[in-house]
């Protein structure tokens, strides 16, 4: 196994930023390539990004390592950012059509990523976020339906990095223009589980009065 850190990451948002930096903490201080169950640990210690996240935003926890700058051989390899392939929109769009016709017109990033072993030129996940500034976008715009499952701590836990960002009273609009730059839940399926915006923003809100009250 080698270690090369890429020096390209203007393109990732704050928050992948941040991923890459606990992926490459954690990486230092064990002097090798951090596996998924040891970072679990530690991120639930340091208040990391947790691994589900990391990898709902690069596609999955191989590409993650990859872009951190952790190459191996194995089973499969993933390029490295300098080596990796350029897609259009117009790319992307045909991919997602390609894949509506073998599976149907409801997609979820484990159903794609499957897909994607018996397609292995397809853009990653990674590769589409970062075209289209979201997969909820990105499926859209190819008329497929993103079907995404997210816990009520994942989902409270992006209303306050939010209200953190922006302030208190976050308006729908607000929290929706943000999730689309940093590839958070949607208002959709932050509604689903709350049953209205205000309860939502209300009990976020109300739990962080407790904690700095």
């Amino acid at each position: 196994m080698s270690q090369t850190l890429s020096t390209k990451s203007h393109h990732l948002s704050t928050e992948q930023q941040r991923m890459i930096h606990c992926i490459r903490l954690l990486g230092d201080l064990l002097k090798e390539r951090p596996r998924r169950s040891v970072y679990r640990r530690f991120a639930m210690e340091q208040n990391w990004p947790s691994p589900e996240s990391i990898i709902r935003q690069f596609g999955s926890w191989a590409e993650a390592l990859a872009i951190a700058g952790y190459e191996w051989h194995g089973e499969s390899t993933v390029e490295l950012p300098d080596k990796m392939p350029k897609y259009t929109r117009e790319d992307i769009i045909e991919t997602l059509a390609i894949y509506s016709r073998d599976m149907g017109s409801i997609i979820t990033l484990k159903k794609y990523q499957q897909w994607r072993k018996l397609h292995p030129k397809a853009p990653s996940h990674y590769h589409i976020v970062k075209t289209f500034g979201s997969w909820h976008d990105a499926c859209a715009e190819a008329g497929l339906e993103a079907s995404v499952t997210y816990s009520k701590t994942e989902l409270s836990n992006a209303l306050r990095e939010a209200i953190q960002e922006m302030g208190f009273s976050l308006s729908f609009e607000a929290y929706r223009e943000w999730a689309k730059r940093n590839n958070k839940p949607s208002t959709k399926a932050i509604l689903h589980r709350y049953g209205s915006w205000s309860a939502a923003v209300h009990a976020v809100e109300s739990e962080l009065y407790n904690t700095n009250s």
